[in-house]
């Protein structure tokens, strides 16, 4: 039963991003309305719903598991980060570029546009308390050790990115109100609430939208980028399952840590090759490959883990 929940709510979420593909395929909406609801859902949708997260009573063992999962997401990346290097050195990828893109492909996954929704829709509350201790961890190595890999150099600005980035400020108040049981005032409340619902739906349908934006042709060629997208979408995730479930973990814990661990290749690999000039194309190759494969990948991994729970 379990394992039929899990997936009719995959289901209903690659729905929604066939809606979006859909918008975008027939014109409805076009490039720059993608990204300027990409920059609604990075700057005021996702902020709202993790902040809304914490607006729930106070008991010291979420607290407790607020910190394991941060905790367990250090040790993911860590994990990661070692992984794609050791996978995709220099020996193998001979452009150094293209190193760079597939190293970053394989540790970063899509945590907030994908990762939310699944959260909350397997675990609801708990799930997005949980997924911002993640999405916390996942942002500061995000703008340090994830920009440096495009960059290459780290200055104060990208350092100062990774602190002022709106998901961590919105983890830190959500924090601060949670531990001293503070109450958001009603309209406030009222006001995060309702954008925080937007989350799930405005995500997929954006991601359904960038799976537009490169030809279907080229797409699939390229040995190089289905072997970041069978590590990224299999390897990595059933790896990191079977070593927390070795280590102990179980329950909603192993859930919210596997899930967005298990998500496809983040959107920031596009991102992050345009704000240093680099070439789009292989990024964006790699992610809408990604994404099109976890619509078979993500419900296979949900059924192991519901099995293990």
């Amino acid at each position: 039963m379990a394992i039929l929940t899990m997936l009719n709510q995959v289901f209903v979420l690659f729905l929604l991003m066939g809606i979006g593909f859909i918008l975008s395929k027939s014109g409805v909406v076009d490039k720059k309305g993608s990204d300027q609801m990409t920059t609604l859902l990075c700057y005021i949708v996702l902020p709202c719903a993790i902040l809304n997260s914490f607006q729930m009573e106070f008991t010291y063992s979420m607290l407790h598991n607020f910190a394991i999962m941060c905790a367990i997401t250090f040790g993911i990346h860590v994990f990661n980060i070692l992984a794609s290097q050791l996978i995709f050195n220099k020996k193998r990828v001979i452009d150094n570029e293209q190193k760079c893109v597939l190293q970053f492909s394989s540790i970063y996954s899509n945590t907030g546009f994908m990762g939310f929704p699944l959260l909350e829709a397997m675990a609801g509350k708990n799930g997005l308390f949980y997924g911002s201790a993640y999405n916390s961890v996942f942002g500061l190595f995000l703008w340090t050790q994830g920009f440096l890999l495009y960059s290459r150099k780290l200055d104060k600005k990208s350092i100062l990115k990774a602190f002022l980035n709106p998901n961590i400020i919105a983890s830190v108040i959500g924090l601060f109100l949670y531990c001293f049981s503070l109450e958001l005032p009603g309209p406030i409340y009222l006001s995060v609430k309702y954008l925080a619902q937007l989350n799930t739906g405005l995500s997929m349908i954006v991601i359904g939208t960038t799976m537009t934006q490169i030809s279907f042709r080229k797409m699939f060629k390229g040995i190089q980028a289905w072997e970041c997208v069978v590590m990224r979408n299999l390897i990595l995730p059933f790896a990191l399952l079977f070593i927390l479930y070795a280590i102990g973990l179980r329950g909603q814990l192993l859930l919210c840590s596997v899930i967005p661990a298990a998500c496809p290749v983040a959107g920031f690999s596009v991102l992050f090759a345009k704000l240093t000039g680099k070439n789009v194309a292989f990024p964006c190759q790699i992610m809408t490959l990604s994404t099109i494969s976890s619509l078979f990948t993500m419900p296979f991994i949900l059924g192991v883990i519901s099995l293990l729970l």
